[in-house]
């Protein structure tokens, strides 16, 4: 039986000078070219995130590699798909209706980010509306009308209905503006529809605002009436005499 002394040579070799020599030289070596993890052979220490700075980004990367017939590809198919757009807006009302709202949708959004920070708005101030009913503003713009020597004021006096239509709408802004603000294009939509059956785009309902604004100015049939020279508040006792006074002159020769 071995003695426990040979078992012990035998798993743990004994190490020569040699050994020791190698190991010495070979770690003056790593020591004297290494010069630690943080240093360059060549050089001074490379600053910490250098190589970050210059790298390119998946982004940029994939934009340089892109195949140049894929990018031409790209770019037909977003021609392709204007042009088809175009074409389905021409010819689809409700489709084109739907872009806009949605440009629209869009635009409030970029406003609201753009407002944040800034100081409110002062609230649009409504036009003044004298006290008529659906039946006397509907008067006053026709006879404005048949007064008038416009393109505008000859398409309109072919259109009856259009005519009652500001009329209604005319009612309409009148209630909503009686605290002095402008109505929102909602709510005189919405009140055309509760309290006369009248369904409209909100690109129509900005345009009938518009008008009844443009007919309340001075010289138009829905204008404040000023006081009579005589003392006594113009009334509409004749329509002749309501009539000339928004009625344009003719130009003198």
């Amino acid at each position: 039986m071995p003695r426990e002394q040979d078992r012990a040579d035998t798993r743990f070799p004994a190490m020569d000078d040699s050994d020791h020599h190698d190991g010495g030289q070979d770690g003056g070596q790593n020591d004297g070219k290494g010069g630690g993890r943080g240093e360059i052979r060549d050089g001074g220490a490379l600053p910490a995130g250098a190589d970050q700075a210059h790298r390119l980004t998946a982004d940029e990367l994939a934009f340089l590699l892109r195949d140049p017939m894929l990018r031409a590809r790209e770019a037909e198919r977003a021609a392709k798909s204007n042009r088809s757009r175009t074409e389905r807006r021409a010819a689809d009302p409700a489709y084109a209706e739907r872009l806009r709202a949605g440009d629209r949708e869009r635009q409030r959004r970029r406003r609201l980010r753009d407002s944040i920070g800034r100081s409110e708005p002062p609230e649009p101030v409504a036009a003044d509306l004298p006290d008529l009913t659906v039946a006397q503003a509907e008067a006053r713009l026709t006879d404005h009308l048949d007064g008038s020597l416009s393109a505008q004021a000859a398409q309109l006096r072919g259109r009856p209905d259009r005519i009652r239509l500001y009329a209604e709408a005319f009612v309409a802004y009148r209630i909503l503006s009686a605290g002095g603000v402008r109505p929102t294009r909602g709510a005189l939509a919405a009140l055309l529809k509760s309290r006369f059956g009248r369904t409209v785009t909100p690109s129509q309902v900005q345009k009938l605002r518009d008008h009844v604004e443009g007919f309340a100015m001075a010289g138009g049939p829905w204008a404040m009436a000023s006081p009579h020279p005589s003392g006594t508040a113009r009334t509409r006792s004749t329509r002749k005499a309501d009539t000339d006074s928004h009625a344009p002159r003719p130009p003198r020769p």
